[in-house]
């Protein structure tokens, strides 16, 4: 099964979940960026009252094409209780996921909120079959065990088809 596993991360907890998942899988990695290029201070400030408004931001890279994967990972800090504006931007900027099995998880001091179902909303609007979503605290994201069952949950969707 050949594997896409999309992030967006400002602290590094987001990506460092993509890059396990990526060694367990063998998925390959696309990064989004913000072009906003926020400082720390500027996540609180800006950011966070844009996820919260639902805003999309300016990412690199501007259009991802995933006709080419059989499954696709999406992968978003929790702000604010929302998805980041980067990664409400990336599901618009995905090309080719109609019909796609997406599997979905977040990163967050505490509770996702509504991050996940957003999520899901959004990939469903586009044509997507959203099989799993998972919320990793922080302490999941130290945990090897957490991201294997993570990496566990693609491979037995990849057994079923």
């Amino acid at each position: 099964m050949s594997l896409c596993i999309i992030y967006h991360s400002e602290t590094g907890n987001t990506r460092s979940v993509a890059e396990r998942l990526a060694a367990a899988t063998g998925g390959d990695l696309v990064e989004v960026k913000d072009r906003a290029g926020y400082s720390k201070m500027g996540m609180y400030l800006k950011g966070m009252p844009r996820a919260l408004l639902g805003h999309k931001a300016d990412i690199e890279p501007g259009v991802i094409d995933v006709s080419g994967y059989d499954a696709i990972i999406i992968g978003s800090p929790v702000w604010a209780g929302n998805p980041t504006p980067a990664i409400n931007a990336a599901i618009d900027a995905l090309q080719g996921i109609e019909g796609k099995t997406v599997f979905i998880y977040c990163t967050s001091r505490g509770s996702p909120q509504k991050t996940l179902e957003k999520i899901k909303a959004m990939l469903a609007e586009r044509g997507a079959d959203v099989r799993g979503c998972v919320s990793l605290t922080e302490s999941d994201v130290q945990s090897s065990a957490t991201i294997e069952s993570l990496a566990d949950l693609v491979r037995r969707s990849e057994k079923k088809d």
